[in-house]
This record gives C-alpha cells, structure tokens and sequence, in this order.
C-alpha cells in the first residue's frame, strides 16, 4: 500500500501554513528539459485533502521524472465558475475534477473532454476496477467521459446517545420520522441541525423529497432539459414536506453555513443532522457515538424509499490536451487501489475503486457507508447536477425564500415552471 505516513507527515506540515488557494506541487511546477507538463485543477485548496493531493502529485512525480504536474486549486462554487470557461479552451487543464450528472454532460456538449473509451478498451483491467455504477455515471451517449474518485452519499447522522436516552428508534417512514422529531422537542432540544446559508444543501434535501413523492417517470421525464414541466403536484408536496421539517431544526438556519451547522451537531447541540458520507472525516471532535438512517420513506410517495441519494465525483481530461498519454498516467496512478486506499485513509473519502475502502484502515462506519452505497437499490443524482442550470437557479433561490417566510411552495415551483419552459424553448 501507498505509505499514508507519508501522507500524515505531510498534513501535519502543511496545516500549520495558511495556504493560497492556487499551488504548484512538485517545486515550481515547471518542466525542465526532457519532462513534460501536465496541468491539474481541482476543488480543494483546504485540508485534507489539498496535502493528499499535493502528495499523491509528488509520489507522481518521482515514480515518473519525465513528467511534471502543475496543480491549481479553488472551492466548489468558484471551480464551477471557472471550469466552464476553460474547459476545452486552448488553456484549459490536462486533468479535472468533475462532477457526474448534468455538469458533466455540459462539458461534453461543449466539447471540452476526451472520449475516454478508446484507452479504457486498452486497459481493461484499469476500468473494471471501479465499481460499475460509479464509472457509468460519467457515461455520456455510451461514452466514458470522466473517472470516479469518490462515492458520495448523504444519510441522517443521529446521536445514538440522545435517541437511547429518549428510548428512540430509528424511523422508517416519515410519520416516525415526525414522532421522534417531537420526542426530541419535547424533551427541550432543536432536534435538526441545519445551514442553508449555501444553497447546495437545500438542493440535497429537495432532490431526496422529489425522489421519494414523484412518480418515477415523471420524476425522469422531468430531469430531460427537452421535456422537463415540473407540474406534478407531488414536487409543491415535497416542499411542503421540507417546510414541515424545518420547524425542528435551528431557528437561524438562513443565515448558518454548513459548516458552522456541522460543528454545532459536532458539540451535540443537536441530535441529527443531513450530512454526506464524506464529512466523517471531520467528526473526530464528536464526544458520541452516532450512527446513520437513510431518508424516511414518504407515505403515499411514489417513488423507490431503498434509493439513496448522492452520486459519485471524479476527473477528466481535458480534449485539448497536448498530453493525453500522460494524462492518462497520471489520471491511472491517482485512482489506483493504493490511492484510493489512501484517499479513505487520509481523507475520509469512500473511494470507488473495489476493495480500497475495504483494505484501508478506517472506522467501521466508513465501510459500512460504502458498502451502502453499493447495495443502494439506485442513486438520486443531487438535484444541482440533475437539472439545467437555469432550473437549479429558479429552484434554490426561491427555496431558500420559502425557508425564510417570504415565498411559498405553489410559488417555488412557478417560477421552476417558468424556467423550465425557457429550456425547453431553447432545447
């Protein structure tokens, strides 16, 4: 396995600094005679894992010294940004990060990835690694756009404590799931911890309210930029499923950050809270054991309750790229079974290559998050990445007013409605 003390020494180091939110590993980054340089872009200048990168990058680089990697980093929302420019520019990376979903089907219709079929025919034991559900989320018209690094899902984290000190169960359904949020209540706690101040969390809890209450083929129907309506009444129900959820959670929710939410249910001042698989990794302050349930299912909804909702992120190559040979190496090496090992390890990541979480040593409920995502009946794509962009804008914009008193569910999806409609002109 990939030394991970490597690894830790490295994030001891860094973490003492105040890092930039663009570096260079390797030194300066620059070829010298005889190298080539590849660029890679990605979206975590924060830690952990910009040092798990920075060092993957380095062990790169001196397993292969013909080949120099100069890397640039920076957060979610302004990679976004500035993904969509450079894709397929004569400037764009060699190698990026890209969610699955709607993101990466927007970079392909503009044309800015490689076509990663014709390598993986030739290695086939490279792309049989993955777990097949995870690799076909970057499949675009058959093709294979985009490898996995992570699987991602997003459960309720509970206080095992609190629910055995009420004498709790974990809900099922969603009328249990009310009766254990008013048991909380009454016992004088703010049962659900919650941020909206981004609004990609509200996206998480609306796209799984969807999923739940939709008819399944409308609940599709509707994620095709083409034919997209939104005028099931089941979508008004799941908002107002989502109002009557967050009359247990914190009272300033609006103006709260997910981080700071997760650090407060850290501290236990509240039992529960809607968290991806990936932030255990953060949770080493938590003086309580905890445990997860998946969303509740929806009586009356329509839609597959044993659905878990979340979707895999991984990279791509850029097709412009003067290096597709290196690229490839290098993207092989980055999401080796050694790596991915050491992603779970040091990052807290589940990696979705097989095997790798389950050789890495990491606590038991990271294997079980896993090993969830694989026995998943499906996975509900987040509904940032399900939709056009313009759709997602309607959508958690007005949602995130609803939370706040000044719009209602009927006028939420008005204006999802009227946004749909300009795609689908546009189509």
């Amino acid at each position: 396995m990939r030394k991970s003390t490597r690894i830790a020494v490295a994030a001891a180091a860094v973490a003492a600094l105040a890092l930039p939110l663009s570096a260079c590993a390797g030194g300066d980054g620059a070829a010298t005679d005889g190298e080539v340089e590849i660029s890679f872009f990605h979206r975590w200048p924060n830690e952990p894992k910009n040092t798990y990168y920075s060092d993957i990058v380095a062990e790169f680089e001196k397993e292969n010294p013909d080949v120099k990697v100069k890397v640039e980093s920076v957060l979610n929302d302004a990679y976004k940004d500035k993904v969509k420019v450079v894709a397929g520019s004569a400037n764009a990376p060699d190698v990026l990060f890209t969610w699955s979903g709607s993101f990466v089907d927007e970079l392909v219709s503009n044309d800015a990835l490689l076509d990663l079929g014709p390598w993986l025919e030739k290695d086939t034991e490279f792309r049989d690694s993955f777990y097949p559900s995870q690799l076909a989320a970057f499949t675009v018209d058959g093709a294979p756009y985009g490898l996995p690094v992570g699987m991602q899902s997003k459960l309720f984290f509970y206080n095992k404590e609190v629910f055995e000190e009420l004498g709790l169960e974990v809900p099922t359904t969603w009328d249990e799931f009310i009766d254990v949020l008013e048991a909380i209540k009454d016992a004088g706690l703010t049962p659900i911890e919650y941020g909206a101040q981004e609004q990609w969390t509200i996206a998480h809890y609306v796209g799984t309210l969807n999923q739940r209450v939709v008819d399944p083929e409308v609940f599709a129907a509707d994620q095709d930029p083409a034919t997209g309506e939104f005028t099931d009444e089941g979508y008004v129900e799941a908002l107002e499923r989502f109002q009557e959820l967050a009359t247990y959670m914190n009272d300033d929710l609006a103006a709260v950050g997910h981080e700071v939410a997760r650090n407060a249910w850290i501290a236990g001042d509240a039992p529960i809270m809607y968290m991806q698989s990936a932030e255990v990794g953060y949770f080493g302050d938590a003086q309580f054991e905890y445990g997860t349930f998946n969303f509740p299912e929806v009586e009356g909804g329509k839609g597959d309750p044993n659905e878990l909702t979340g979707a895999p992120e991984g990279f791509a190559i850029s097709k412009t790229t003067k290096h597709p040979e290196e690229a490839e190496r290098f993207l092989e090496f980055l999401l080796s079974k050694e790596s991915g090992t050491a992603y779970a390890e040091q990052a807290g990541e589940l990696s979705a290559v097989v095997g790798a979480v389950e050789d890495a040593d990491v606590p038991e409920i990271t294997k079980e998050l896993a090993q969830g995502i694989v026995d998943a009946s499906a996975m509900t794509t987040w509904l940032d990445n399900a939709y056009d962009p313009q759709i997602v804008q309607a959508y958690l914009a007005e949602t995130q007013l609803m939370l706040s008193g000044q719009q209602t569910p009927e006028g939420v999806m008005a204006a999802v409605q009227e946004a749909a409609k300009r795609v689908r002109d546009a189509s």
